[in-house]
């Protein structure tokens, strides 16, 4: 079993899992995700199957001991100094330095809370993802890619990461051909994206009542469409090669990152307006 000590996150296990078996890694990843969904377990036991002396991450051989024990010499964990609520250039420069030592073997280093960097602790960084080493694996986490570097994320490949239970459900087949009209020449002059946002995500109680009484009106047609969209994707990953798997999890991480920003109270016409553009710039939804 792939990092069997990981709980869910089976979109991100599928892809490392094709990734390693394809000898494809990137020198980069974000592992972008709301707090407590495991991110710092999954780097940890990612290194385990980069590097497992059994070959896979067994948890019992001396290797799997000693990156448990935060003490691998290829194995390296960076984040906030003690007592400082931002990951400061001191810090970087010291995991830009690991990275740049010399070793036979595969070396992993794991930047914790990245979204904490400030601007010269991010500038730093940018110089080594511009030039990475060889034979080095750089994974960030942090809780979004919204308060990165666009310079910094188009460097790495995102990991989206969701809580175990998402609160949607897949999407229906009525609701796949409301979005593959997106697609259609002549979409935007035809539709009118509130009445279409309404005809794809309908409030679920009487639209009679008020928004407030109601399910939250375009915002909670929204919310309700982002999470069907997440699990509706989550639910695709089985039958996806590599690349498609990496553009799905593109969509993904742009996807929760709209729905954190719905939840910040970004208006709903400038969420629905980027989830659109989101659509016909990667290509998404697959069918």
């Amino acid at each position: 079993m792939f990092l069997p000590l990981v709980d869910g996150q089976e979109l991100a296990k599928q892809y490392f899992r094709r990734a390693i078996d394809l000898g494809r890694l990137s020198h980069a990843y974000v592992l972008s995700g709301p707090e407590g969904t495991g991110k710092k377990l999954f780097a940890r036991e990612l290194a385990k199957a980069l590097i497992c002396s059994v070959g896979t991450p067994c948890g019992a051989c001396p290797t799997c001991h000693q990156i448990d024990h935060g003490n691998h010499p290829s194995v390296n964990f960076y984040g906030p100094a003690d007592g400082k609520s931002l990951i400061d250039i001191d810090t970087v420069r010291a995991f830009c330095e690991r990275t740049h030592y010399r070793s036979s073997q595969l070396q992993i280093d794991v930047l914790e809370e990245a979204h904490l960097l400030n601007e010269p602790a991010a500038n730093a960084l940018l110089k080594t993802l511009e030039e990475p080493p060889e034979k080095v694996v750089l994974i960030l986490t942090a809780q979004s890619t919204g308060s990165l570097l666009p310079t910094i994320v188009s460097r790495c490949h995102r990991i989206p990461f969701v809580r175990s239970k998402a609160p949607g459900s897949p999407l229906s087949p009525e609701q796949r051909a409301l979005l593959l009209e997106v697609f259609l020449p002549g979409f935007f002059a035809r539709n009118d994206p509130r009445e279409w946002l309404e005809s794809i995500s309908p409030d679920p109680l009487d639209p009679l009542k008020s928004e407030h009484a109601r399910g939250g009106g375009a915002r909670g047609s929204l919310r309700r469409l982002l999470d069907s969209l997440v699990e509706e994707w989550r639910s695709k990953i089985s039958a996806l090669t590599l690349p498609d798997l990496d553009s799905l999890h593109s969509g993904t991480e742009a996807v929760l990152q709209l729905r954190q920003d719905l939840e910040h109270n970004v208006h709903p016409d400038l969420v629905l307006e980027r989830l659109l553009r989101t659509f016909l710039e990667k290509g998404l939804p697959p069918g």
